[in-house]
């Protein structure tokens, strides 16, 4: 039997190649939009594939079932609940699908959407029953999946769905069951994911509070009572993947820009996301561009700063890390990437074109301006369990997500430090600031971990 897992670093995401290279053929679950990898896989293992699965309407990426299906031929099988623009085949609860000895069961475990499927594998060259669980985002290690992606409406009835899911449907399987999740850490469709890659229904059973025998109405509360914020891009994403996603190769060419095709793309509206690190950005970065340094939560980030149709340039230290953004991006439908400032800042700088700065501050320096002005801000732009953890006196708390979406009441003449946990989010926040018209900002280099460490060492 062949079963190859796939992480997609950055979103956390996981899929799945299942087969038998001795019958030829094989499947693909929730294929990621960068198809190669699958088909590299099957090449070496011999088979074709000929299904393709998604468990359930995404809302992170955007899937890679039409792209493979364009590649290789394959049927794309999704719940008909979804009610997807596309070609496709319905499957419903109690439907197997074979490869050889391979063999997939789908289960209709609604909750986290309301056309969510799991599926149950067998490996019959070993055993006639389940081995595993490949739960979508049902189950994950460590959490299970938020229910309230499908809007306030139907939230109800997708917590009741969930609970059900969760401890009618998975029942019947014994605990030494293997589960492997559509996410991981860093997907922003559960809260406390784990590290690892799967985990089994045991283990989730004696250590996963949700999933550990948990009454109704303590699940009915814990699951009503808040969530990680969702990127603005996600209802995006979500359309994109029910009416299709168009294929890579209609994506808008990824090119080397020289500094005045820039300039006629910022006239036209076109927006620059500086993948540069907090330091690199705060010496010297072009005005108006948006500081999302790579790290494996950016494409999260560009989630909740940009419309995934906003024409965007990239600004990077090189162009192989340029493409990589471009990669990441697209993966979450940021299709109109219209290309990379080919000599960076320098190539900018060097043409006398104009520059702006985001000054990043030490604890040190900091303690001396705000003892020495009064009158400058301090802005903590962190959320609010971690504002509650502790912050610097007289600090205004403005969550990055408020001040993303609303603004910050203060005047744009004054003068205001950002603060988050590390820096990254107050370099986000300060150019964001910039970009706005705010003329006095600065970062707090290596954020609350930095000052408390200060404070420790003084």
């Amino acid at each position: 039997m062949l079963f190859t897992a796939c992480k997609v670093d950055g979103l956390g995401c996981y899929s799945y190649v299942i087969g038998c290279p001795k019958d030829g053929t094989a499947c693909v679950v929730d294929p990621e939009r960068h198809v190669e990898r699958y088909l590299e896989i099957a090449q070496d293992a011999g088979v074709k594939i000929t299904h393709i699965v998604d468990t359930h309407l995404h809302a992170d990426h955007i899937t890679g079932s039409a792209e493979l299906a364009r590649r290789t031929g394959a049927a794309i099988y999704v719940h008909p609940a979804i009610e997807p623009g596309y070609a496709f085949t319905p499957v419903r609860e109690g439907e197997r699908f074979r490869f050889g000895s391979a063999e997939l069961e789908v289960i209709e475990t609604f909750g986290h959407t309301p056309n969510s499927i799991s599926l149950a594998i067998t490996d019959h060259a070993r055993a006639p029953e389940p081995f595993a669980l490949l739960t979508g985002d049902l189950l994950f290690v460590g959490d299970i999946g938020r229910p309230d992606l499908a809007g306030p409406d139907l939230l109800e009835q997708q917590v009741r769905n969930l609970y059900d899911s969760l401890y009618t449907k998975l029942a019947r399987f014994p605990d030494w069951t293997e589960v492997y999740p559509a996410h991981g850490e860093g997907s922003l469709c559960g809260s406390g994911m784990s590290a690892k890659p799967m985990t089994t229904l045991g283990y989730e059973r004696r250590h996963n509070p949700l999933l550990a025998n948990m009454a109704f109405a303590d699940f009915h509360r814990v699951m009503t009572s808040g969530f990680q914020i969702r990127p603005p891009n996600f209802a995006a994403i979500v359309a994109t993947n029910q009416r299709g996603p168009a294929l890579l190769n209609q994506a808008a060419p990824f090119e080397n820009l020289a500094v005045l095709q820039v300039e006629q793309a910022l006239a036209d509206g076109a927006r620059i996301v500086d993948t540069r690190a907090q330091t690199a950005f705060g010496a010297a970065f072009i005005p108006g561009a948006v500081n999302i340094g790579m790290t494996p939560n950016s494409v999260n980030w560009l989630g909740m700063v940009l419309d995934a149709q906003t024409r965007i340039v990239i600004v990077a230290d090189s162009p192989a890390a340029a493409h990589e953004a471009a990669r990441r991006y697209r993966r979450a439908g940021y299709d109109q990437i219209i290309g990379y400032l080919g000599n960076g800042v320098s190539g900018w700088a060097l043409q006398g074109k104009p520059l702006d700065h985001l000054p990043q501050l030490t604890p040190a320096s900091l303690k001396h301006v705000l003892k020495t002005y009064p009158d400058h801000a301090t802005l903590d732009v962190r959320t609010a369990a971690e504002w509650n953890s502790g912050h610097i006196d007289g600090a205004i708390h403005v969550p990055i997500t408020t001040l993303i979406k609303d603004g910050v009441d203060l005047h744009r003449n004054r003068h205001i430090t950002v603060v988050c946990g590390s820096g990254y989010r107050s370099n986000i926040a300060g150019s964001i600031l910039k970009s706005r018209g705010y003329t006095h900002v600065f970062s707090l280099i290596g954020g609350m971990t930095a000052w408390n460490a200060s404070q420790h060492s003084a």
